[in-house]
Formats: structure tokens, sequence, C-alpha cells
């Protein structure tokens, strides 16, 4: 039904060289070790769990980000008898299924790329584009696309978190949402509202969201899940059903790792020497710096490339801090 990847640059990357310039048996290297949900939880919203359920489709988190299986009828088409596979149990066209990214690694933030500077704001993967936001906002769909070109803006995200909470959520849990499934959507921009859904998304994102992948049966056009599907049937009139697509979607998302001055402090001589440039953080490969590179120039130190701890934020330029 669909296959989503999601790569990450920290950790598939070879120094400075990107995962995808490397040779084909490097990244089969890359991947046999690469385990995305040791840093990422993807997990069905509490509505999206029932109709999971409901519809017999399966999700399932993998190395590689996640996949949902759909319980099928095989049938053939009639206009030209190909075989096609329809759902066995019908989902309606306004069938949503949301998915909420957190991560679980204490360091996340320091070795991705982050846009996201103002904490009320979070990333949409979704087949269709939300009302209130232009073409800059990238549609999820079906080729691989950085991170960064998912971030909804304040307002689009108080509504599509106030429309996730009181129609997926506190249906069935609403523990905790009393006040905001009082807001009437029409309010949403009140500033007594706009205060309590930002300091919701604000809560939620100390916990590690990162934001939601949202998928529509009916994605507007080309970006469908299912689609429409005239197939024969035996000893009765054709009909028609929702079905997979020729090619079942398998986007992939790309997680930009983040570049950060590097500063190698002497313990004893109680000096630092500061990269002149911003250096990528990568788990794998070596990014080698000439004595021209730092600031003082030093020479004469093997210089080690920093690990995702020891990051430090000072007048907006980010430090990674490395003691020799």
């Amino acid at each position: 039904m669909i296959d989503v990847k999601i790569n990450h640059d920290y950790f598939l990357d070879d120094g400075t060289t990107k995962f995808d310039d490397l040779l084909e048996d490097q990244k089969n290297v890359r991947l046999a070790n690469y385990n995305i949900s040791d840093n990422l939880t993807i997990t069905p919203v509490l509505k999206t769990q029932s109709d999971l359920r409901n519809h017999k489709i399966v999700f399932r988190q993998t190395n590689r980000g996640f996949l949902l299986f759909a319980n099928v009828d095989e049938y053939t088409r009639a206009n030209d008898s190909a075989q096609v596979f329809c759902s066995k149990i019908q989902p309606t066209k306004d069938l949503m299924l949301t998915f909420k990214l957190r991560f679980k690694d204490t360091y996340f933030r320091n070795y991705t790329n982050n846009t996201d500077s103002e904490e009320n704001r979070f990333f949409y993967f979704s087949n269709v584009r939300p009302d209130g936001e232009n073409n800059s906002l990238s549609i999820f769909f079906k080729n691989t696309k950085v991170h960064t070109r998912f971030l909804l803006q304040p307002e689009t995200s108080r509504s599509i978190m106030h429309e996730i909470l009181i129609n997926e959520i506190a249906p069935i849990d609403p523990l905790g949402l009393e006040n905001i499934v009082l807001i009437n959507p029409e309010d949403i921009n009140e500033p007594q509202n706009v205060e309590l859904l930002n300091e919701y998304i604000e809560t939620q994102k100390l916990d590690g969201l990162i934001g939601y992948f949202r998928f529509a049966i009916d994605g507007r056009g080309n970006n469908d899940i299912l689609v429409d599907t005239t197939v024969e049937i035996a000893n009765g009139p054709n009909e028609t059903l929702l079905g997979l697509p020729d090619e079942v979607p398998g986007p992939t998302l790309r997680f930009e790792n983040r570049k950060t001055f590097w500063r190698y402090i002497d313990i004893n001589e109680d000096e630092a020497f500061t990269t002149k440039q911003e250096q990528p953080l990568t788990q794998n490969g070596f990014v080698e710096l000439r004595p021209n590179d730092l600031d003082p120039r030093l020479k004469d130190v093997f210089l080690l490339n920093p690990g995702k701890e020891n990051i430090r934020i000072e007048e907006d330029n980010m430090y990674s801090e490395i003691f020799i």
C-alpha cells in the first residue's frame, strides 16, 4: 500500500561524501548497519490505530522507515484484463491515516539540521498540502525530499494540531485535552486559543515531537493511496472499487545532518582553535582539516572529528567542541 523510507545523512554519509554519491557496495554496507528505529519512533494516533484494525491494514516499522500493508482481493481490470488488487474492506475516500513522528535519541537535534527555530511549528509529511500553505511546502509522496521542505507555518501548525486532537485523539482519550476540545475551529486565532495551542505544541516538542506523517486515501489527484479501479465481477456487472495503484508509493524522507563550527580547545594552554567554515557532523568517515582551515592556524596536531554530544550555541552559531 505504501513503503516509506527515512534516510539520515548523519548515519549514511561518509564524511563529506553524500550517501547518494557512494558506490553501490558502499551503500549496501551503510544500509546493513542502519536502523532508523533506534533513533525515531513512528506511532499511529488513536483513531488511526482503530482504522487500521477495521480496514485490515497492517502497520510495520522497519530499519528504513515503515510499511502499510492492505488486505486485498485479486480482480481482473475491466478495460485491459490486467491483474489488480483491491482492498478487501473498502475505505471511504475521506479516510485519513495519521502517524506521530518523535525522536528518542537525546542528541537528535544536535546532529540534525534544524530550521525549526520557533517552538510552535512542526513538520508535516503528507500527500495533501493543507489549506493555508503555499507551494513552498512540499507534497510528500513519490520522490526523495529533504525534511526542511515540510515545515509548517505557525498558523497551520496550530490548525493541524487542533484538527488531529479533536477528531483523532480526544474522541477516544480526552485526558488533558479538555480546554483544547472547547476551541471552535473558527475561533482558533483568538489570542487565548493561540497561546493554548502553542503551549501544547511546545510541550509535545519537548517530548520529542518532530511532526506527523498523514496520508489521505484521496490525495487530490496524482497522490492517491488507493485509486478508482473498474473490475470485472463474476456473474454480475463491472464494479468500481478502490485498489492499489500500478506503482505502490515509495517516498523517501531525507533528514539533513547539521553543520557546525568545530572548536578545538587546548586545555593545557587555555587556547581555542575554530574552523573558518562549518563542517558536517557524520557518524562515519573522516573530514580532514588542514592547518589553514582553523583560526588561529593549528599544525602538528592530529585533529579528531567531533561527536554528537558537545554542542554549544553562541550568537546564533553552533560549535562542536573537542578537547585536545
